[in-house]
């Protein structure tokens, strides 16, 4: 059984995904949790406390994972293959918290400042760090920008795994293979390493 807590941030997720913060309040945040508004103020001060609560716990977690992953002695191949696999199940996992923190990040968000002071910039320059590494070790391509190129490479995943629906409907009127996982970790190696595009697991084909 869920507790309180766990049903506000639910019905809250739900809500702000559906209407955005400025439209969302914390009246219809209640009803959908089937609690009353005190219940909400007794987790949450206001609803800046809820918004960026639930922001912050699913980025604080994309952080923790990214941090552990990048942090092994696997080789850089394995590390990228893993690394698009994050992408993948973190969206899966919370695909709705995800969209909102695109609108933050997409629009003029209340809280794009502090949350690319906490996390963006963090994730930026762990991933760029690990691009400038793989190419001392020579496996990603020498001339890339690691910078830019960090940056080329976190808007493709997010695109392709929260965009997944578009993707599904294109495949209606282009080869259904072209965008299927497969191909499009193939075409993140081809980009972006030296050598043959791999496997899921990170083994050469």
């Amino acid at each position: 059984m869920l507790t309180s807590k766990e049903k506000i941030i639910g019905a809250a997720i739900e809500v702000f995904f559906e209407k955005g913060f400025d439209s969302a309040s914390m009246r219809v945040i209640a009803e959908r949790a089937g609690l009353t508004k005190p219940m909400i103020y007794y987790h949450f001060k206001n609803k800046e406390a809820l918004y960026l609560g639930l922001l912050e716990e699913n980025l604080e977690l994309f952080c923790q994972q990214l941090e552990a992953l990048l942090a092994t002695r696997a080789h850089p191949r394995v590390i990228l293959s893993s690394l698009i696999d994050l992408f993948e199940q973190t969206f899966a996992r919370g695909a709705k918290v995800y969209n909102i923190i695109q609108r933050e990040i997409a629009g003029n968000g209340h809280f794009v400042a502090l949350l690319t002071e906490r996390y963006f910039s963090k994730i930026s320059l762990l991933i760029a760090n690990f691009l400038r590494k793989g190419q001392q070790q020579g496996f990603i391509r020498p001339e890339l920008d690691a910078q830019l190129a960090e940056t080329s490479l976190i808007s493709i995943l997010l695109i392709y795994f929260s965009q997944e629906n578009v993707f599904q409907h294109m495949a209606r009127f282009i080869d259904p293979h072209t965008f299927s996982r497969e191909a499009f970790r193939a075409h993140i190696f081809k980009l972006f390493t030296v050598g043959a595009p791999t496997t899921k697991t990170g083994e050469l084909k």
